[in-house]
């Protein structure tokens, strides 16, 4: 009963630094993220937007199998790219309204019946014969459908994330399930050389995640505000919820469209884009350079491989670097210069052992600039729900319109027109045999569009990283730790 000694419990009556109080706050907010990111709402929009990327490279897949089935030329397939992507763009204003009007509490439903929309389509897509116009509306039926799950699925993954630092984290792990999810539906229908059995798993997968969504996230936004759970502001929340609905969309769209940010965002996602939609020739690509069955398979695996681990490697440095004012632009411009580069080389290795080395490396870095700085610096700005939906939505539709004309249909043109030149005018009929010089045509134009594209998104980059002004962000740092070192004090 002598008491605690002097020294001791002089140690107990110093206030904590503001040092040691950030460092304490910053591990609590990492501990309660990852709990957050690893919670079964987040889990099933995860798995929603999966599926998602599953559903879109099942065209990509099918390519090979469909010239060789019903006779389709590479211009043929590129109108189905066609139709899905003006679909997806000219259905996308529809969703964005729908989050404006009825607010976020509602995405539950709305990604529901989209998910259900998109299932009933690839089910039937997958069960339909060779007929080109019942493919091409099954498809636009399909890609109207699919335009509401990202916007709705970032939407409600913004919404439960807590933290900007986990937000890279948080769309890294939704890249890394997008990847698996396309690696092996791709792979499966170049393994087992049948285009629509893939198609009715995903539609019957998508049908399922449509009856989860409308149980399992409905409870979750009734049980829970669907809020940054820790800033505890749960009843602003509410009240900014019913403020913002009262703002016209015709003021929020103005205000969005003055922002220099917003700018850029969508000049990269136009240019930035359309390589990944000329992408689906890839496989018929492999195809005429004589690879194997296995070897493009195995191809398939690696670069997914690579993929997921480039997804959540941008996503991490992207979080890394976010202290720094140009932290996330630069992270997004290395990757498309590195991407560049390897997609040159890849697209013109003659062996197997060259195809698989630069198609990691490809997929490896250019999938950075999604997770590590377009998504983030999205939610950052716009941290309304109903103006993060406009952002998303117009820049995919902006984006996917782009890439419906100069994506994939400019390719299959280009090569289709070069490749009729030749002396034999059945060239194109006979997709199914190996040849080097129809190979050679689709590289060529697939590799100068490409860096023609990337180039003018890394110029956007550029302005990105010189709009996000320096000093404004020195600014809120110093009001933050002003802040910290405030509440350190009171808690003292």
């Amino acid at each position: 009963d002598r008491g605690p000694s002097p020294s001791h419990s002089h140690s107990h009556s110093q206030p904590a630094t503001p040092t040691t109080y950030r460092n304490q706050q910053h591990r609590n907010g990492f501990q309660v993220g990852l709990r957050t990111i690893l919670s079964l709402p987040v889990i099933i929009t995860i798995i929603i937007a999966a599926l998602d990327a599953a559903d879109r490279g099942l065209l990509s897949s099918s390519f090979p199998l469909l010239e060789k089935q019903f006779g389709w030329d590479v211009s043929t397939m590129g109108y189905f790219s066609l139709a899905s992507n003006l679909s997806y763009s000219f259905s996308m204003p529809f969703w964005g309204w729908l989050i404006h009007r009825y607010s976020v509490a509602h995405a539950p439903l709305f990604l529901s019946s989209a998910c259900m929309a998109w299932g009933v389509s690839t089910l039937v897509m997958g069960m339909a014969g060779s007929n080109v116009m019942v493919q091409l509306v099954l498809r636009s039926t399909n890609g109207a459908a699919i335009a509401g799950i990202i916007p709705l699925s970032q939407n409600m993954l913004c919404e439960w994330v807590p933290h900007h630092n986990m937000l890279g984290r948080a769309f890294g792990l939704m890249g890394l399930a997008e990847r698996i999810s396309h690696t092996v539906a791709s792979a499966s229908i170049i393994w087992f050389d049948d285009w629509q059995k893939p198609f009715m798993v995903v539609g019957m997968l998508s049908i399922v995640a449509s009856v989860c969504a409308n149980r399992y996230l409905a409870l979750a936004v009734r049980s829970t505000p669907m809020r940054h759970p820790l800033d505890g502001s749960n009843e602003e929340g509410k009240n900014n919820s019913t403020h913002h609905k009262k703002i016209a969309l015709g003021k929020i769209l103005r205000r969005i469209s003055r922002l220099p940010a917003f700018h850029c965002l969508l000049g990269q996602g136009i240019f930035g884009g359309i390589p990944w939609d000329m992408m689906n020739f890839v496989l018929l690509l492999l195809k005429w350079r004589g690879f194997t069955k296995e070897q493009i398979v195995s191809l398939q695996f690696a670069k997914g491989l690579s993929g997921m681990c480039g997804s959540y490697m941008g996503g991490y440095l992207g979080d890394m670097f976010s202290y720094h004012p140009r932290g996330r632009p630069y992270v997004a411009i290395c990757g498309k210069l590195i991407g560049m580069v390897s997609l040159g080389m890849f697209l013109h290795a003659k062996s197997y052992h060259q195809a698989f080395l630069w198609s990691n490396l490809l997929y490896l870095t250019a999938t950075w600039s999604v997770p590590a700085a377009i998504r983030p610096i999205s939610a950052e700005l716009f941290t309304d729900p109903s103006e993060r939906a406009q952002i998303i939505t117009i820049c995919l539709l902006v984006e996917k319109c782009s890439a419906a004309i100069l994506g994939a249909p400019l390719v299959g043109y280009l090569t289709n027109s070069m490749v009729d030149h030749d002396e034999n005018g059945y060239n194109m009929k006979r997709n199914n045999e190996a040849s080097p010089e129809k190979a050679d045509a689709l590289a060529f134009n697939m590799l100068v569009l490409s860096a023609i594209f990337w180039t003018i998104a890394c110029f956007f980059w550029m302005l990105m990283a010189y709009v996000i002004d320096p000093a404004t962000k020195q600014k809120e740092n110093v009001t933050k730790k002003n802040d910290n070192i405030y509440e350190c004090q009171n808690a003292a």
